[in-house]
């Protein structure tokens, strides 16, 4: 799978902001939210668990996002068939 390089390791935050394109603030809250595992080995030391990531990204891959904002929007067609 795409995400194997990260299973059996220990990643710092940044790492893992970096591997995932996101910001580093955004794997906090992915930490606090239960999302991904981490241990925290000292007042500035966090480590993620690799294999939780994996599995995170690899949901998140699979998992379809609901339609927001502009996209949720129906066409004129759809509209004048409802009608």
């Amino acid at each position: 799978m795409a995400f194997d390089q990260f299973r059996g390791r220990m990643l710092s935050p940044e790492t893992t902001a970096e591997a995932t394109e996101s910001s580093i603030s955004q794997v906090h809250r992915w930490i606090s939210d239960g999302k991904i595992v981490a241990v925290k080995l000292g007042y500035r030391m966090t480590r993620i668990d690799g294999d939780s990531l994996a599995d995170f990204l690899t949901s998140r891959l699979s998992a379809p996002r609901t339609p927001r904002g502009k996209a949720l929007k129906h066409s004129p067609i759809e509209l004048a068939s409802q009608a």
